[in-house]
Order: C-alpha cells, then sequence, then structure tokens
C-alpha cells in the first residue's frame, strides 16, 4: 500500500454553491404595513393572531413528527438539504479519495453509496447521524470528488475502504451503512473485517442473491419476465462502477457475515400481476433470505411509501435503524441478536 497523505480541499469555487435564501426586499415591511386598527379592536386582534400562529406551528410540528419529521415532508416533494462538502482528501494507492467525517462518539458509522452515487445521496442523513455519534460519507474511486480509476471488485473497494479509515485516523468499531450496490459492498466488508464491524443497515440493497434464491422461485409464470434480471443488473453495475462483476460475483457469495446484528430498511414491492397472497409469499420469503444472512440478528423494517431511494424518502426509517445499532452495542458493548425478520405486504389499492 503506498504512503497516504491528507489535504484538505484547497478551494470549493469549482464546487456547486448552496442557493441562497434570500427573503425579497420590504416583504416584512409589505405585511405590517398599512392602516392602524381603531382603538375598538387594537388590544385583541394582536394577541388574537399571535394565538393562531402559536397553533399552526404546533399543530404543523405534531404533524411532522408524526410524519417522520422534516427531513422526510422534503424528501417526498423531491427535495433535501444540499449536501455541504466539508470533507478532505486523503492519498490511497496515489489516488485522491474524498472523505467527510463529522460528530464525535463511538462506534463510527460509516455509510456507503450505491451505484453511481457519491457522499452527497446521504445529505438527508447525515447531519443527524453526526449528532448521535461520529459519521463517515466517502467517494469510491471515480465517483463524486475522489480521483477517477478503476474500482475493481467487491474486495478491492473493501480494502480500499478499510486503507482509507485507517489512513484518516478513524477507528472502529464500525457500523457500515449501505444503499443499494453499497449494501452489497457493506457485505463483503463486514465479512472481511468482522473484528471491526459491529452492524450493517442495508437500504433497499441490490443484494442479487436474495432476488435469485428466494423470490424468482415464487414468480410464477413471471418468470420470464425476470429471466437474466439480476445478471443484467450486474452487467449495469459492471459498466457503471467499472467493476468486475464475475470476481466480485464470487466474492459475493463467500461473504459470511452471519453473527452480525444486521437492519434491512427496504422499499415495499409489489408485483402487480401476482394476487396479495402470492405477494404476501414473496414478502415473507424476502424476509427469510436476509434472515439466513445472520439467523437471529437480522430486523427488516418495511419503507412504506418510498421507493428505491429510502434515505432521502424515508430517512427517519434509516436514522432508526442506526440508532438501534448504536444503542445496542453502548449498552452491551458488543454486537447482540435483534428480533427477527417479520414482513408485511400492503394490499393494492383498488
Amino acid at each position: 500500500m503506498a504512503a497516504s497523505q491528507r489535504t484538505v480541499p484547497p478551494d470549493r469555487a469549482d464546487w456547486p454553491a448552496e442557493r441562497p435564501h434570500n427573503v425579497p426586499s420590504g416583504t416584512v415591511s409589505a405585511m405590517t404595513a398599512g392602516p392602524r386598527a381603531g382603538p375598538a379592536i387594537g388590544w385583541w386582534l394582536p394577541r388574537l393572531a399571535l394565538a393562531a400562529i402559536l397553533g399552526l406551528a404546533i399543530a404543523v410540528a405534531v404533524d411532522l413528527g408524526r410524519d417522520g419529521g422534516l427531513s422526510r415532508l422534503l424528501g417526498r416533494g423531491g427535495a433535501w438539504p444540499p449536501y455541504d462538502a466539508r470533507g478532505e482528501w486523503v492519498a490511497i494507492d496515489g489516488r485522491l479519495l474524498y472523505l467527510d467525517c463529522r460528530g464525535s462518539g463511538s462506534p463510527t458509522v460509516v455509510l456507503e453509496a450505491g451505484m453511481g452515487s457519491d457522499s452527497a445521496t446521504w445529505s438527508p442523513v447525515i447531519d443527524q447521524l453526526a449528532s448521535l455519534t461520529r459519521t463517515c460519507a466517502y467517494d469510491r474511486i471515480g465517483r463524486g470528488r475522489s480521483d477517477p480509476g478503476e474500482t475493481g471488485d467487491l474486495v478491492r473497494i473493501s480494502d480500499t475502504l478499510a486503507a482509507l479509515l485507517s489512513s484518516a485516523g478513524e477507528s472502529g468499531p464500525y457500523v457500515l451503512v449501505g444503499h443499494s450496490l453499497g449494501a452489497v459492498i457493506a457485505r463483503v466488508h463486514g465479512s472481511r473485517h468482522r473484528e471491526q464491524v459491529i452492524g450493517l443497515v442495508l437500504v433497499d440493497g441490490f443484494d442479487p442473491d436474495v432476488f435469485d434464491d428466494w423470490i424468482f422461485p415464487l414468480l410464477g409464470d413471471h418468470q420470464g419476465r425476470y429471466v437474466g434480471h439480476t445478471s443484467d443488473l450486474w452487467k449495469l453495475v459492471g459498466s457503471v462502477e467499472h467493476l468486475d462483476v464475475e470476481r466480485s460475483k464470487d466474492q459475493l457469495r463467500a461473504a459470511d457475515v452471519s453473527g452480525i446484528p444486521i437492519e434491512v430498511v427496504r422499499a415495499a414491492r409489489y408485483e402487480a400481476g401476482l394476487d396479495h397472497e402470492a405477494n404476501a409469499r414473496i414478502a415473507a420469503s424476502t424476509a427469510a433470505g436476509y434472515e439466513a444472512m445472520s439467523p437471529g440478528h437480522v430486523r427488516l423494517t418495511l419503507a412504506v411509501g418510498s421507493g428505491h431511494m429510502v434515505q432521502v424518502e424515508r430517512p427517519d426509517l434509516v436514522i432508526d435503524a442506526v440508532r438501534r445499532l448504536i444503542d445496542e452495542a453502548r449498552r452491551t458493548g458488543s454486537a447482540v441478536g435483534l428480533a427477527r425478520c417479520e414482513a408485511t405486504i400492503p394490499r393494492r389499492a383498488s
């Protein structure tokens, strides 16, 4: 491994600036200007307005709390906090990798983005996670602010991540949070670094083995539509991420994360051509597939109402999943079992 070097970004002029949130000049005065109220109503009108405003604010706060918070509301509307790039570059094997670590505490949460994505994909959750414990997001080789290059395969990605964290002075134990392809990377990394990884959060994971082994056999007459489904996805991943697909397939099959606590946060799915009972069987089999990864140590949460970008549309569920692993690790001092997988499938709207 080549010598590592840490640098802070010398200039952010080429990075997207945040949109200013300026209130147009005169807005406040336009709202408050006008003739003064007569003496008959002047004493109670301001109090009534204040009471109405306070009541509305309380009602909005309660509704937001019930609905998962402001971040979920922004995610549902297709907007979320812009990513504030506070990271640094760390030289690994002659290439600069971008690393953004915030907060303090143990364990350290490491965020692994999905295919073609980078650290910015975690903007809806990174600050809230950093308020709980040390939290790091990074850009793989060829992604985001990191240097271009070949990622190699899943094992090489894992080795590069380990070197990055070590060179940056970030210490375990770690909770790995992986979205989509990042879930596969997290599983391989957890298998290779069991002494440091005390938990995994798989956010709507790619997980082709779960589909092939636990879902495809139940598709019945619809199997024809999905023949080669995971092979096509692997090809896409290989093309976008410059990944050696065949080696990566073997490495995923060999990954053993048994005994590691796993939180699965997965968007609810429904095959329109199947009845409710068939969809329920698929949901149960999917849960069993994840349970088989680490028997007795898996909890599955369905992100009902969310699409693939769960960390954007239901950031509250991702944060809660990470918090459970952090709390349990701090309470026990070691990784322990979670509740067994349970899943239900929502009924199709009539």
